[in-house]
């Protein structure tokens, strides 16, 4: 009997513990007031377009950071679950950037007309 209960408490997958209830909780509203600036940020008046599109770009990136690493359990997974996550992921972006160059998709860089 005392076997089973050493194996239920055993964490799954060989990775850490994880977050308790209370810690989802404070990551969720985390993610709400985020997303509540992003909209927002939508709003303001006179805000110039570069800094809208950096503003909302790292908003965006940071919502991202806080899903995958607390509500996909990255955070307590072990190192190599977390680079086969990160590398395809920077190769993902590097290929998009590639593409965005490719065909002249920055809106942030002014267009030189010749």
């Amino acid at each position: 009997m005392a076997d089973h209960q050493a194996v239920a408490a055993a964490p799954h997958g060989g990775g850490g513990g994880h977050a308790t209830v209370r810690t989802y909780v404070h990551v969720a509203i985390v993610l709400a007031i985020i997303t509540a600036l992003e909209v927002a940020t939508l709003y303001i008046p006179g805000i110039p377009g570069p800094l809208l599109v950096i503003s909302l770009l790292v908003m965006s990136a940071v919502k991202f950071f806080l899903v995958v690493g607390f509500f996909m359990h990255l955070k307590y997974d072990s190192p190599i679950m977390r680079a086969l996550f990160v590398g395809p992921l920077i190769i993902a972006i590097a290929i998009i950037l590639a593409v965005m160059a490719l065909f002249s998709a920055f809106v942030l860089l002014p267009r030189v007309v010749l």
